[in-house]
């Protein structure tokens, strides 16, 4: 508990990588620290972090692959 703010971070970050499927880069960083402002007022509980995420500019810019069956065929090929 002594880190709880590193601990949300790095929560934060993880959740919205795994949401728009790629690495995140140091732009995204400004909507990392929205996301943890406003789940703040809201006590930091999980649905105001997935709600902060659904609604953050990355997330809303994301692209989806035309065809996720050929993009899993493809991933299971190259392993």
């Amino acid at each position: 508990m002594a880190r709880r703010g590193e601990f949300i971070a790095t929560l934060t970050e993880k959740l919205l990588t795994y949401a728009v499927g790629r690495g995140l880069e140091y732009y995204d960083m400004t909507a990392v620290r929205s996301i943890m402002r406003q789940a703040a007022a809201d006590d930091h509980r999980w649905s105001a972090l997935v709600l902060g995420i659904v609604n953050s500019t990355p997330f809303q810019m994301s692209v989806a692959p035309d065809n996720p069956a050929a993009t899993v065929a493809r991933v299971a090929r190259e392993h």
